[in-house]
């Protein structure tokens, strides 16, 4: 078998570390994630955790990064099967509401980040992996018509992103969140219908 490199080693652990760290930041929360289990379960010494991440905070944040790039592929797909649509643009909150099911996720991303990194630098994140391609593809769909020609894509961006948030929120706290779910998609597409423009009656 071949030598596996440094560089590969060190890539392997450092993902050893995040699927571990991310199973514990989403069970016990932030302030009571125990970091010795995280890096006994990886194999390694709590000072290996801190060589690769510098402190809890820089796993956390590299555990929120990882899971919402994860999350960002799971939209792309969405969006590639009905590219810079309305269809695209409710399958993609579709996509991001399946990701908050997960109770964990959920807690890293809705619930601790903002109090541990702070919400300006959460607004940041969001401004760049949410808002900006949300509100690119709501400025698409106005070009193609399918929006009226005075909807502020920005504006629309900033408050879909935050219905959504909300609406995750929510479906978690329910006892039938697949229910709530497909409540939830139903009525942004109605709130997609009031950004559309109105037929012309003869």
């Amino acid at each position: 078998m071949p030598r596996r490199t440094n560089a590969e080693l060190s890539e392997s652990t450092r993902a050893s570390l995040l699927a571990h760290a991310s199973k514990a930041f989403g069970t016990h929360g932030y302030a009571e994630a125990p970091l010795d289990e995280v890096a006994r379960a990886a194999g390694l010494t709590k000072g290996a955790l801190y060589h690769h991440f510098g402190s809890k905070r820089g796993l956390f944040e590299a555990v929120l990064r990882d899971l919402e790039r994860g999350i960002e592929r799971a939209m792309d797909v969405a969006l590639a099967a009905h590219p810079r649509s309305r269809r695209g643009l409710v399958a993609v909150g579709a996509a991001w509401l399946d990701a908050m099911l997960d109770a964990g996720a959920r807690r890293i991303m809705l619930l601790d980040a903002p109090a541990v990194l702070g919400h300006r630098a959460i607004r940041e994140l969001d401004a760049q992996s949410a808002v900006r391609p949300l509100a690119d593809l709501l400025a698409d769909l106005r070009r193609q018509g399918e929006l009226t020609a005075d909807v502020d894509a920005t504006a629309a961006a900033h408050l879909l992103v935050g219905a959504l948030g909300e609406a995750a929120l929510w479906i978690g706290e329910t006892e039938h969140p697949l229910r709530a779910r497909e409540a939830a998609l139903g009525t942004l597409d109605r709130l997609l219908d009031g950004l559309a423009p109105r037929a012309v009656v003869p």
